[in-house]
């Protein structure tokens, strides 16, 4: 049962990293510059973001000993 409790734990965690930053940015509702608006500089910067993110939760899932 707290092998379960972990998981969910973890992926709030996860969840929160990733989508954090972008709430805060949509909150913020700044005019964005011409070459921001491009599709493809959106996804790479999602990408770069998700992966540092699972970084980040994971050394901190790894620090708070939410492993089984």
């Amino acid at each position: 049962m707290t092998q379960f409790l972990f998981l969910i734990i973890d992926l709030f965690i996860v969840v929160a990293f990733i989508a954090a930053p972008w709430v805060i940015l949509a909150k913020l509702n700044f005019q964005r510059p011409d070459w921001l608006k491009d599709g493809i500089f959106g996804v790479f910067v999602f990408v770069l973001w998700a992966g540092f993110a699972l970084y980040a939760a994971t050394q901190t899932v790894l620090w708070l000993g939410f492993v089984p």
